[in-house]
Formats: C-alpha cells, structure tokens, sequence
C-alpha cells in the first residue's frame, strides 16, 4: 500500500485490487487501523491454544451450540445433555452456534490427545483427526489381526515388537541383510503374506500379495511413523531368479505409512507391482526369493532419489566441443608435415621446398 499526501487527500493504491481510491485522512487511518487489527488477530489466534469447554475441561470440538444465556459448550457434551439444559444456569440449549468461537477454534492449535503419553504435536483442530491416525503414541492392534482377523491384541508401539516375537515369530525372524524367501507361492491361488522388521531401529511393515483377478504380483513396505516420516524412506525391492541369477528385476518407491491402508495401496498399484507370467520365471519349487533394502530419500550411495544435481563441480561434466586430435595415435600411417622452410622431409611435396625465386622460374619454362 503506497500513501502520497496532499493538503487534504490521500491517493491509495491497494496492492489487492489494484484500483485507486480517494479518501481523507481519517478514512485512511481507520482504514489501516482495522487491518492491523485484523492481522494482529489472524496470528494470535494461530499462535494460540484452543479454548476448553466449561463442562469437560477439555478442548473445544465443533459445532460449538449455545444456551438462551449464551454459554458455549463443546460438540461432545451437547450430545450428551438429556434433557438438552444447559448445567451452568439450567437454561435450555438451542440450536444456535457460536460461529465466531469455532473460527478461533479452527484457527488455534489443539494439543495431541496422547499428550500426557508424550506426544508433543500441537496442530490445526481440522488436522487433528489425521494425526490421531499416525500418532505413535496411539492405542495400537495387530496389524495381523486386520489383515487375517487372527489377533485382537491391543497396546502401545513400544511393545509391538516384543507381541511379534511371542505371538508372531514366524512373521519377524526375518532379517533384511540376506534375502528373503517366501514358500508356498504360485501363481495360480491368491495369497497373502505379512512380515515386520527392524532397520536402523525403526519398524517396517512388508506385505506381499498374488492376486489372480489381476494377475499381478504385489509388494508393499510401511513404515510405523507419520506420512511425512514415511516419505523421507526409500525401499527397494530386488527379485532374483533361482534359476538364474542374472536375471534380476529392481524396484524403487518411497514407503507408505501404517495408518494408510495396505488394501487401497495395492489397489491403486502404487507399489512394486508384477505380472503374473513374468512372476512364474522367479518361483523355483514353489518359493520366490527377493530381498529388501531401507534407505534414507537424498543420502548417500542412492542415485536414484538426487535432490539437485547442479550442485556438481564443473570438472564432473564433458567438455563441450569437439574432442582433440591426437596424431601419435592414430591407427593409420603418419604423416608428418613441415614446420619451417629448413625442414626436410621426402614425403613432402617438393615444390613446397622452393621459395618464390623458383616457383617463378619454374612457371616462365614452362
């Protein structure tokens, strides 16, 4: 916003419109006045936690309704009011929401539920239900139990792995450095298989599955954090024939976090997928061998995911123009030219050896 006075005007050119406006002096410091106001209120509101409702003491959750006296209580007890009277003055609640009170809450940070677990995430309330879904701090099933219905256990992260190990053994002994054999496969019957592992003490979830409506052969690595934390993973995924071992297929993706369903993955073919008939070259006495490699998105030794490539020194790349002609090397004879008028060679043109006296004899015998 650019201000040029004059005895009693001022010229505005708003940097949103574009137009020019003509107002006293007044209109324009109101004018200021509410928009710093309005800014000042934006980032409070951002910077601050949300209010709690009277009742529940806990974070307000909309839609926020009234009573006849204008006490505001949260989604969560409203619901629970029967008869619907307000417990702090005992007038009845209508069906009139407090709008500017569910702004500020939308705008505010609303701490994690698993706050007193440890979680220190303080997000946006409209994020608050994606976080809840990858909190690593949540209440945790099997995963078995939703892939096959065969485990109801339920608990924190932290005793996940020792649950595998009594419970699972035959899905976590398995170690990433070597490869990994999965038996009983063919192509003909759908299958499904799950195994957890560890690398760099972080949990990782890989899931291989032969559907014959598709005929496709999928694989799928998970990692147990946040989407964000999942992105920063790369797994690859390297599929070696018994038969012969140069005939290998390679495939590179970032992981998908836990609290993504492995089921829309694989139905969206956002994972190593391969047919069927080219899956049948790599099954050997009904088992296929492949191994699993984790690798961080942009370290070292992985080509494949560079951040920025222009970063190179310029010795790294070719030099531009034609390549130099090396006469000593040639495959075919040499020949060597003169370099100055003493220079004697019998391969040379001997009329080259003669200076200008000469050659013009020689053309007036002629």
């Amino acid at each position: 916003m650019h201000l040029r006075y004059t005895d009693y005007y001022v010229n505005i050119n708003h940097h949103l419109s574009g137009f020019i406006y003509t107002l006293s002096r007044f209109d324009v410091v109101i004018l200021i006045t509410l928009y710093i106001c309005d800014l000042l209120v934006h980032t409070f509101a951002c910077s601050m936690e949300a209010p709690e409702c009277p009742v529940c003491v806990q974070t307000m959750t909309v839609p926020i309704f009234q009573c006849q006296s204008g006490h505001s209580l949260c989604n969560r007890c409203t619901s629970k009011l029967r008869p619907p009277i307000c417990p702090l003055c005992r007038q009845t609640m209508t069906q009139m929401r407090n709008w500017q009170l569910e702004e500020l809450v939308s705008k505010s940070l609303v701490p994690c539920h698993n706050k007193q677990l440890g979680c220190i995430f303080n997000v946006k309330l409209e994020g608050l239900e994606d976080h809840l879904k990858e909190c690593i701090f949540r209440e945790l099933n099997c995963p078995l139990g939703k892939v096959f219905g065969t485990c109801s256990w339920s608990g924190k992260l932290k005793e996940l792995l020792a649950h595998f190990k009594e419970r699972h053994p035959q899905n976590s002994n398995i170690n990433i450095a070597s490869d990994i054999i999965i038996p009983n496969v063919s192509v003909f019957n759908d299958c499904r298989h799950f195994l957890l592992f560890q690398s760099n003490k972080q949990i990782f979830f890989l899931s291989f599955k032969i559907d014959t409506v598709q005929k496709v052969g999928l694989w799928l690595v998970q990692f147990m954090g946040t989407r964000t934390s999942a992105h920063q993973k790369i797994y690859e995924i390297h599929v070696t024939s018994q038969e012969n071992i140069a005939r290998k297929v390679t495939y590179i993706d970032h992981c998908v976090s836990d609290s993504t369903d492995a089921n829309d993955v694989f139905r969206q073919g956002k994972c190593a997928v391969m047919p069927l008939n080219m899956m049948s070259h790599f099954i050997s006495d009904s088992n296929i061998k492949f191994r699993c490699v984790i690798k961080c998105a942009g370290g070292e030794g992985n080509s494949h995911f560079v951040k920025n490539k222009q970063n190179r020194p310029m010795s790294n790349y070719p030099k531009m123009g034609p390549a130099p002609i090396n006469r000593h090397k040639s495959p075919g004879p040499h020949v060597s030219r003169p370099m100055g008028p003493n220079t004697s060679n019998k391969n040379c043109n001997p009329s080259l050896k003669k200076g200008p006296r000469d050659l013009g004899k020689q053309r007036n015998n002629n």
